[in-house]
């Protein structure tokens, strides 16, 4: 029997309305919430955690899981309220984790709160607990105390703010025996929060899917990642999934006339399944000749092909190009072959026998060189997957001493060069207002978090914005917060 399962939601939620077929009987579906309970280790793993929350912000989850030690699918949900302006404000992130662990007592501005906050050890995460906290203190009517939170919500200061601050701290005092000045600071309290505040019921709902989405990514790495990869990835570049699969020990090979989909689709090939991007990604490629392709296959030589699904000679090129007929000749044989019976030449459709007029010459034996077939792919696909840029650059790495990323986060304290490529970045300012960027390396090991300050960063900037393989030499700290290492950048140069 198989089982459908629909990841739906924002588009942000990365697999959106395209079903994951699992080939599982349905009697497992009660044991979900017992085995990612089982797997909660695989959640705090780097390669788990990736790709599974609502705006990929993987890399404060899986800081946040580890820190937390996540269990349940509530541990989830705190930790993607967490990662909120509301919480990260005046530190209540750190207080909630401390406390979580309990290194820290679970401190209340006054006892009425304990009830109200207990769950969450003393710090608000959540719209609802403000709510109730208006409620339960003050005696506002749930209406008033929603008034109340969208009123925060758009930091209304105008007058109703100030009646409605006026009367919590009157109220609170008369109903729970709140002093003044203890009302004030919870009032205060509210306010920095409810901003910036996370719904429960959408914590709730996104903690979900991560969970889920998690037991699917761990159970069936190649069914997860074909269908993130079907919706183009998320916020990350379609190339940051396909090295995610990579690492994940997932084979991957460009599209194939005779085992792609529309999308990526996952295959058996000798016993192993195989991640095969989707014909659609062929530039140029048209609908009908998918069509045709999907109905025909499979195609046992270059003639079948051509007479059956009869696509344009620039179609048929470009197929050859990025490998999609690999297993029907070589790829300069094939270009020969189409090029010499092409449709542009007779004027006509290809005709079955017409082709073995122009026999397929592989007499030289040899096909395209590893770069030449990389240059193709990105050209056609936007993207190569016959080698990872650093594994053409493998020699130039070792000549310049350039240590991985992997050994990196072993040298804290010490100054080291990582060779890589920019896997992301978001750019931000410092107090004085100049420009940094936050960035993501990555190499055939992982990925490295790594800061350019603004001299560093305007020295660099071309060189990490370029895609190429690039250099960085500066020295290794820990990020107190996190306690997740990165590398402060003293020196960007280009690979060469």
């Amino acid at each position: 029997m198989t089982l459908i399962i629909h990841l739906l939601g924002q588009p942000k939620l990365l697999i959106d309305s395209k079903p994951i077929k699992f080939n599982a009987p349905p009697k497992t579906l009660p044991l979900l919430a017992y085995l990612l309970l089982q797997r909660r280790q695989a959640l705090e793993r780097q390669s788990v955690a990736f790709a599974l929350w609502p705006d990929d912000s993987e890399s404060v989850a899986r800081a946040t899981l580890r820190e937390i030690h996540a269990r349940t699918a509530d541990d989830i949900m705190a930790a993607l309220a967490l990662y909120r302006p509301g919480p990260l404000t005046g530190g209540l992130k750190d207080a909630f984790v401390r406390r979580y662990q309990g290194r820290e007592p679970v401190e209340h501005i006054h006892p009425a709160l304990a009830s109200l906050l207990d769950e969450t050890f003393g710090v608000i995460l959540y719209q609802e607990q403000v709510l109730r906290i208006a409620h339960e203190l003050a005696g506002f009517g749930l209406a008033e105390a929603d008034l109340l939170r969208r009123a925060m919500s758009h930091f209304d200061p105008g007058k109703r703010m100030q009646e409605l601050q006026r009367k919590f701290v009157e109220e609170a005092q008369a109903r729970s025996g709140i002093p003044p000045e203890t009302g004030e600071r919870i009032w205060e309290m509210m306010a920095a929060f409810a901003g910036y505040g996370f719904p429960k019921a959408h914590a709730a709902s996104y903690a979900q899917i991560g969970w889920r989405s998690a037991w699917c990514k761990t159970h069936f790495p190649a069914e997860f990642m074909a269908a993130v990869l079907a919706n183009w990835g998320g916020y990350y570049s379609q190339r940051v999934y396909l090295g995610e699969a990579r690492r994940m020990g997932i084979p991957i090979r460009p599209p194939h006339v005779n085992y792609s989909g529309h999308h990526f689709t996952v295959r058996a090939i000798d016993g192993t399944k195989t991640l095969f991007m989707g014909l659609d990604q062929v530039k140029g490629l048209t609908r009908r000749t998918i069509e045709r392709i999907q109905r025909g296959r499979p195609f046992a030589s270059l003639d079948d092909f051509l007479t059956r699904a009869d696509p344009r000679a620039q179609e048929a090129e470009s197929l050859a190009k990025v490998g999609a007929l690999e297993g029907l000749g070589k790829i300069p044989a094939i270009l020969h072959r189409i090029q010499s019976g092409s449709r542009k030449r007779t004027g006509t459709s290809w005709q079955a026998g017409q082709m073995s007029l122009f026999s397929l010459d592989e007499s030289n034996g040899e096909d395209w060189a590893i770069e030449k077939k990389v240059a193709a792919q990105q050209e056609l696909l936007g993207i190569s997957l016959e080698a990872h840029p650093l594994e053409l650059a493998a020699d130039r790495i070792a000549a310049s001493g350039a240590m991985s990323t992997l050994e990196a986060a072993e040298r804290i304290g010490q100054r080291v060069t990582v060779a890589g490529v920019r896997q992301t970045s978001h750019r931000s300012r410092t107090a004085k207002g100049e420009p940094m960027l936050f960035l993501t390396l990555e190499d055939l090991s992982g990925m490295l978090e790594v800061i350019l300050f603004p001299q560093v960063y305007r020295q660099g900037r071309e060189i990490v914005s370029s895609g190429k393989p690039f250099l960085i030499t500066g020295m290794m700290e820990i990020d107190s917060g996190r306690g997740e290492p990165f590398l402060r950048a003293e020196k960007v140069v280009v690979l060469v």
